[in-house]
């Protein structure tokens, strides 16, 4: 089962992967494709898909410990939520640049 933890650091932190990581990354977690179907796009190894998403896991792992944009982001989400409509509408555009 995928763990959609890793789609919303996808979300936050995916243009810091490299541009193989990000398009396995987001065939496996945006697209929901399997590791063989991912390989036969590719024209790699199903294990070489496992391998680079386990590497990239690590890696949007430790950019959360380290930067916590996504716990910061669902804050401020949060916390909209008790605002009134207009002002949520505001703060939301703002964080959806």
């Amino acid at each position: 089962m995928k763990d959609i933890g890793y789609s919303e650091k996808f979300r936050v932190y995916g243009k810091l992967l490299t541009e193989v990581q990000a398009e396995i990354t987001e065939m496996y977690y945006m697209f929901d494709l399997s590791l063989s179907e991912i390989a036969e796009i590719k024209g790699v190894t199903r294990q070489s898909v496992a391998d680079t998403l386990k590497k990239v896991r690590a890696e949007l792992d430790a950019l959360e410990d380290k930067l916590s944009a996504g716990r910061k982001k669902r804050q401020i989400t949060d916390l909209a939520q008790s605002l009134s409509e207009d002002k949520r509408q505001i703060l939301m555009t703002i964080l959806e640049d």
